[in-house]
C-alpha cells in the first residue's frame, strides 16, 4: 500500500527538526568558539594607558639608576681631587674612624641607619659593603645591630607601601621582566617558608623579595619573622668588615671569600628553582 503525500511529510518532519537543532547547535557552539578567542585576543592586547604608565615607570627606574651611578661615581671623583690622600690615610687606619665615631657617637649612628634605609628602598644599589662597612666602623655586634634596624624599618615602610599601591611600586625599581620571572612562588605550598630559605641562601634576589611580599596574603607580623632570615647574610658582612677594622687581615679574607663563594653558590641555587619553576608553569598550562 503505497504512503500518502502527507503520511511521507510527517516521518520526514522529525528528521527535519533534527537536522535543524543540530545546525542550530553547530552555529552556537562555532559562536561560543569565536567569543572565547575574542576575548583571548583582547586580553592581550594592552591599553594604551597602560602601556604609556608602564614606560613611565620603566623610564623613572632607569633614571633613577643612572642618577644614583652618576652621584656615586662624581662624589667619589670630587672627593678623590679634594681629600684623596686624606680620605685613604682616614679610611685605611681604623683607630682614626672609631675615634671619629666617638666624637659623634649619635649623629654617626643616625646617619649610617639613614644610608642603609635609603639603600634598602631604593634596592638597586647592593647592600654588602654598606654591612661591611658597619662591622668596620662600629665593629661586628654593633654594627650588626645597626644595619637589622635599618632593613627592618625600610622592609616595613616598603610592605606597606606595596600593599598600597601594588605592583606599581616594584615596577619603580625592578623590570616587569623581572617581577614576572619570579615564579617559584605559583606551585609552592608554603610561601612562607620558601621565602625564609631563599633569604637563608647568600646570594639571591632579596631586594625584590622585600618588595614582592607586599603582594601576597603574608600578614606584618609573619614578614617580620621571615626578615630574622636575613641575619645570617648580614652577620657574614659585618664579621668580615669587623675583622677589617679590628685589622685582623687573614681571618678577614677567609670570611669574605667564604661569603662570596656561597653568594655564588646561592645564585646558581637560585637559578635552578627559577628554572623548574617555570618548567612546571609550562606543563601545567
Amino acid at each position: 500500500m503505497l504512503m500518502s503525500q502527507s503520511d511521507m511529510e510527517c516521518k520526514m518532519r522529525p528528521i527535519k527538526i533534527n537536522k535543524q537543532i543540530k545546525a542550530k547547535r553547530r552555529d552556537k557552539a562555532r559562536q561560543q568558539a569565536a567569543q572565547v578567542l575574542e576575548k583571548q585576543s583582547l586580553k592581550k592586547i594592552v591599553p594604551a594607558t597602560e602601556i604609556y604608565a608602564r614606560r613611565r615607570r620603566i623610564l623613572f627606574q632607569r633614571t633613577l639608576a643612572i642618577a644614583v651611578m652618576l652621584l656615586m661615581v662624581l662624589g667619589s671623583v670630587v672627593a678623590y681631587i679634594l681629600w684623596g690622600e686624606e680620605i685613604v690615610a682616614f679610611v685605611t687606619n681604623p683607630a682614626r674612624v672609631h675615634a671619629m665615631l666617638d666624637k659623634y657617637p649619635v649623629m654617626s649612628r643616625f646617619i649610617f641607619v639613614a644610608l642603609t634605609f635609603i639603600q634598602v628602598v631604593i634596592a638597586i644599589i647592593p647592600g654588602e659593603p654598606f654591612e661591611i662597612a658597619a662591622g668596620y666602623a662600629f665593629g661586628f655586634w654593633e654594627g650588626t645591630m645597626l644595619c637589622i634596624l635599618a632593613s627592618y624599618l625600610a622592609s616595613i615602610l616598603i610592605f606597606f607601601l606595596v600593599r598600597r599601591f601594588g605592583r606599581p611600586i616594584l615596577e619603580l625599581f625592578f623590570e616587569p621582566e623581572q617581577i614576572d620571572d619570579i615564579r617559584i612562588f605559583n606551585n609552592a605550598k608554603s610561601a612562607t617558608l620558601l621565602m625564609v630559605i631563599i633569604f637563608l641562601i647568600p646570594g639571591t634576589p632579596k631586594d625584590i623579595m622585600t618588595y614582592f611580599a607586599g603582594l601576597t596574603s603574608m600578614s606584618l607580623s609573619t614578614w617580620l619573622l621571615v626578615l630574622l632570615a636575613r641575619i645570617p647574610s648580614i652577620v657574614s658582612s659585618t664579621a668580615g668588615g669587623g675583622l677589617l677594622g679590628s685589622e685582623r687581615y687573614m681571618p678577614a679574607l677567609i670570611v669574605l671569600a667564604a661569603t662570596s663563594l656561597l653568594a655564588v653558590i646561592g645564585i646558581y641555587v637560585y637559578k635552578k628553582m627559577s628554572q623548574r619553576a617555570k618548567k612546571e608553569d609550562s606543563e601545567s598550562e
